[in-house]
């Protein structure tokens, strides 16, 4: 698949399932913008994809408020003529039992997760509407559809993705801009798994273990299901979200 004179923006594109995704696009021909808090990280992701010999820019944002959000899009359109393609890949939970959690804990999950990932999207679908063409590319989680204890803020958050997904497909398929997920399982990246920061725990190891293909997933199995609903090979999928996960969730709980 190629993707040459699309333009592309990804969220949370500074690290880990992002920024392969923002290298995957730039690879292959786009134009990239990358949004994220971290300057120093969303830089690097702009000079890699330079190095690959296309144009990136970095913007800095942060997805919770709408002003920069808006911002960030308005100038991905200002550099580059338009925006094709956004990739909400933004993200980030608390684990803890939830009478522990706090306000700003569970605000701050749902806001991160799923507020941010709504602004994201009506920024960029006022720009994709008027050209009649788009693809919104959202981040769910194996948690829309299950649930684990003492995940509780950010299974909702999730929940409240594949739903937003779906809404936001019916009501925009008939502008061009087709609306989907992806629902990764346990993903290795540069650094540790949110569940491995004191060590491998218990729990990874059981999901582990229940994984069919049996391993954890690669950011390249992330990426690849990326590029396919941004394709145009994905023409006629709307409001789905495609699970990648090496057969866990088929196979039952841990």
């Amino acid at each position: 698949m190629r993707f040459d004179e699309r333009v592309v923006l990804v969220t949370g594109g500074g690290r880990g399932i992002g920024r392969a995704v923002a290298l995957a696009f730039a690879e292959r021909g786009a134009s990239v913008a990358v949004f994220a808090r971290t300057r120093r990280e969303i830089e690097a992701t702009a000079s890699l994809a330079i190095a690959k010999g296309k144009t990136a820019i970095p913007l800095v944002g942060d997805i919770r408020h709408s002003d920069q959000v808006d911002r960030a899009i308005s100038k991905t359109v200002d550099t580059f003529g338009r925006l094709d393609i956004l990739v909400n890949a933004a993200g980030g939970f608390d684990l803890g039992p939830s009478v522990d959690v706090t306000d700003e804990q569970f605000r701050g999950t749902i806001e991160t997760n799923l507020v941010g990932t709504f602004f994201a999207c009506r920024a960029a679908a006022r720009h994709m509407i008027p050209r009649r063409w788009g693809r919104i590319v959202n981040f769910a989680s194996l948690l829309s559809f299950t649930a684990f204890p003492e995940r509780a803020a950010y299974a909702s958050a999730k929940g409240g993705v594949l739903q937003l997904t779906r809404s936001l497909a019916v009501e925009w398929a008939q502008h061009g801009i087709t609306v989907n997920a992806i629902a990764p399982g346990m993903v290795r990246v540069e650094t540790k798994h949110p569940l491995e920061q004191s060590g491998p725990s218990e729990f990874l190891r059981r999901v582990e273990a229940r994984i069919p293909v049996g391993r954890l997933g690669a950011p390249a199995d992330v990426v690849h299901a990326v590029l396919f609903l941004a394709s145009e090979h994905a023409d006629y999928i709307a409001g789905q979200a495609l699970v990648v996960d090496g057969g866990w969730l088929s196979f039952g709980y841990v």
